[in-house]
């Protein structure tokens, strides 16, 4: 893998969030760090700008009906425009070198036959003040050098979502944008999940919050399931509450055929934590090390593999705690702009309250 289009999650380059975008510079961090994380690698902006440029003359061309858009634009009109700059965009993105390029890079990960996921990488996003979750696409479970060329163009497409291009223009980064694409091994997991390095309810940093199901984690941070919940003494090291949930479904990869499929949990298995005591001391030391590196709190996902090996839990990304480290009021935070356990705080709060706790979650996507 060389050239500016794509680069491994392990080279220097990495580093720079305008080359690789937030989730790929985080990704990095981690892996400088020496955390466990999938191999994979990243295909950046500078591939982004060429594919375009090299179909469509410039990036401008395609972005124009975007461009075009007064700041008062009905949502309607909004949506509009974006459909047509995504069409122009897969139209455009569809062959050449760059997607060449990403084919190689496939073909050089653990022989081009190992199942993937290709999540977006957006500048400007999982930084402090600009999540963006759930606003660009991710794919998981696939395989195969053509379909993984394929999630990457969706993938740029998904920048131009009418909701995507909302959030830059309130967050002040105008309509337009640049996107890498993330591509990394899939982890075989057993569970799943989410954590924050301080307690999303009052702040306090003395603890780790996390919560689990069973399988991939998609349905956890897109508010399908209800997951197990585990709040852990930072110190200590203590889990000082353990909230087990019963768990009917999971989301498993297919093995049929590559991609995933929704499946019943054995009975016998619903009603137990997904998580045992040394996988959470394993997290626990992990959510430490990222805290410490990054001098900040942290919250992030992370899978654990089938048994097989003592080290089992793998992070997938982190990113600065945008609610307290802000020291932002929670009722002002954005709609969408919180990780999966952003819900935590209305769980703890609510009380008695019969709502499912993930109720309103927003959809992680990439």
């Amino acid at each position: 893998m060389s050239g500016d289009w794509v680069v491994p999650l392990g080279d220097a380059a990495a580093g720079d969030p305008d080359t690789v975008g937030g989730k790929g510079a985080g990704l990095h961090r981690l892996v400088d760090l020496g955390v466990r994380v999938p191999c994979g690698f990243v295909v950046t902006t500078d591939a982004f700008r060429a594919a375009l440029t090299d179909a469509a003359g410039t990036v401008d061309t395609v972005e124009a009906p975007l461009r075009d858009l007064p700041p008062d634009a009905p949502i309607d009109v909004v949506e509009r425009a974006a459909s047509t700059t995504r069409a122009r965009l897969l139209r455009a993105v569809a062959a050449g070198p760059v997607l060449d390029a990403v084919r190689t890079a496939y073909d050089e990960l653990a022989g081009g036959i190992c199942r993937v996921a290709v999540r977006s990488s957006a500048v400007g996003e999982d930084a402090a003040g600009a999540s963006y979750a759930g606003e660009h696409d991710t794919y998981l479970e696939l395989r195969g050098r053509d379909a993984v060329a394929d999630a990457v163009c969706r993938c740029w497409a998904s920048l131009y979502t009418a909701r995507a291009v909302s959030y830059r223009a309130h967050a002040g980064l105008g309509a337009a944008g640049a996107m890498a694409v993330v591509v990394q091994e899939m982890v075989p997991a057993r569970a799943a999940g989410v954590f924050m390095t301080l307690n999303p309810a009052n702040g306090d940093r003395s603890t780790v919050v996390c919560e689990a199901v069973w399988g991939l984690g998609e349905p956890l941070v897109s508010g399908a399931v209800t997951p197990d919940r585990f709040v852990i003494d930072k110190i200590s090291g203590e889990v000082v509450r353990r909230e087990i949930a019963t768990k009917e479904r999971s989301l498993v990869r297919s093995a049929e055929h590559p991609g995933t499929v929704e499946v019943d949990v054995p009975a016998d298995r619903r009603d137990e934590p997904c998580l045992d005591d040394a996988e959470l001391a394993e997290l626990l030391e992990l959510a430490r090390r990222v805290e410490r590196s990054a001098g900040v709190p942290q919250d992030g996902e992370f899978a654990v593999a089938e048994p097989g090996g003592p080290a089992r839990v793998q992070l997938l990304q982190t990113r600065p705690e945008t609610v307290w480290s802000a020291r932002a009021p929670r009722a002002a935070a954005p709609s969408g702009s919180g990780s999966a356990l952003s819900a935590v705080l209305a769980t703890l709060t609510r009380g008695a309250s019969a709502a499912p706790p993930h109720e309103g979650t927003p959809d992680h996507g990439g």
